[in-house]
């Protein structure tokens, strides 16, 4: 084991993956990056240990994408997030290679005693007297009716020539990616792939998503932050000029509006487009034209209207959710000295108050998301019935967590983590 000053300058030369130096930040570049900074030549790393899942990739439950994706990293995070009932901690001896070499580059601990592990099990007891299956039918009623009215109003739009109708239209797709988010996070199914309706890819947010954003929120592995580099900086640096802390305000709206067309056009420049993506996504524009009667070009430029204000709403949802709040930990602020992995989910999201335990807003406008960034592959629908056990861990690891009940304070508060220039020196909690 090399000595602790040599871990210590190892640890601060990859604060910066290297991604970051890539001229596009993208998912795909992201991901190669990660495979070249772990260096773990095609194996999973899991804890400190490495195993070979190529012989179970078929058999993965949950999918073979997972497994394709993470092949080569470093996987914990989102190995223990996905695996709440303990089965997948049962069969990976039988995949074991060797034990590590090098310590891990990020400092997250999952101690079989400390805050996320305790909390694991206790909902491990919730999970299984829980109708799971019964509860589940809700999601999928909500995200078809989402579906059913994005393509009857685009229909109705198209037909009656109106752009308020197309507005509304774009609303309802706007709630329809966002509910189909619940599903991506999951084992594969079909209604995942109402994704595609909006421009966007299951696989590229797979990576971006859940294996970024969600396994190390906040800090520069997560694109959810970096993604939207020049234009927007949300880490606390005191060297932002002006036009990153206050003028980005303006044109806030105009990027938000156009990232469905910017992430399709990032997947044509890597030449990762599927099938399934052009075809899913061709219905609506296809329904336009048959709708209006044949109009090629005002089929077109309706659809885009659809999906510049489905990509505005779709990225405009803190009121009921955020991770960019002035009081949230970004890299750069003084970290608890708990490096729990559990504790950093909930020193990096922001609840709306008035908004979590309900079912609905938790499917359509990423309510519960402290219990969702927990335990990502519970249902939706689910996630309210996680709370007193979540709260009585909290209580027990003398934690505190509390919603915000300031809706305004929700809704403005992006804008002033853009503004923030200063880290915070106080340690969460």
């Amino acid at each position: 084991m090399p000595p602790s000053n040599v871990l210590e300058r190892r640890r601060k030369e990859k604060d910066r993956p290297s991604y970051l130096d890539e001229q596009l930040i993208s998912a795909e570049n992201w991901l190669e990056h990660k495979r070249l900074d772990d260096n773990l030549q095609g194996l999973w790393r899991i804890h400190d240990k490495l195993y070979d899942l190529s012989k179970f990739i078929d058999k993965h439950p949950g999918g073979r994408q997972w497994l394709e994706l993470s092949k080569g990293t470093d996987c914990t995070e989102a190995f223990e997030s996905h695996h709440v009932e303990g089965k997948a901690e049962a069969i990976l001896p039988k995949f074991f290679v060797k034990t590590a070499s090098t310590p891990r580059d990020v400092d997250y601990t999952f101690h079989e005693d400390g805050f996320y592990k305790t909390l694991k099990t206790e909902a491990q007891v919730v999970l299984k007297i829980l109708p799971i299956k019964q509860l589940e039918i809700q999601s999928k009623i909500i995200i078809d009716a989402m579906a059913f009215m994005t393509f009857f109003l685009a229909g109705t739009a198209a037909y009656n020539a109106s752009y308020i109708i197309a507005t509304i239209s774009g609303f309802f797709l706007a709630l329809t990616t966002i509910a189909s988010h619940n599903f991506f996070h999951k084992k594969d199914s079909w209604r995942m792939y109402y994704f595609h309706l909006s421009l966007l890819s299951v696989r590229d947010w797979r990576i971006s998503h859940t294996f970024s954003h969600h396994s190390y929120p906040n800090t520069l592995q997560d694109m959810d932050v970096t993604g939207f580099e020049p234009f927007f900086n949300y880490f606390p640096d005191p060297r932002k000029n002006v036009i990153s802390r206050f003028v980005s305000w303006a044109y806030y709206p105009f990027i938000y509006a156009t990232m469905f067309h910017s992430e399709f056009f990032t997947r044509c420049i890597h030449n990762t487009l599927s099938k399934s993506e052009i075809l899913t996504a061709s219905t609506i524009p296809t329904l336009l034209f048959f709708a209006n009667g044949g109009n090629i070009i005002s089929a077109f430029l309706m659809w885009t209207w659809i999906l510049c204000v489905g990509s505005l709403t779709f990225h405009n949802t803190d009121v009921v959710a955020t991770h960019r709040h002035p009081e949230t930990f970004v890299q750069g602020d003084a970290p608890r000295k708990d490096r729990d992995w559990g504790l950093a989910q909930i020193d990096t999201t922001k609840d709306n108050q008035w908004l979590t335990g309900n079912a609905f807003f938790a499917v359509i406008l990423f309510a519960d998301h402290t219990l969702h960034h927990l335990f990502p592959t519970v249902d939706h629908s689910v996630l309210k019935f996680l709370y007193p056990v979540f709260l009585q861990t909290c209580k027990k690891f003398n934690v505190t967590w509390k919603a915000d009940d300031r809706s305004f304070q929700m809704a403005t508060a992006e804008f002033r983590a853009l503004a923030r220039n200063k880290p915070n020196q106080c340690p969460p909690n």
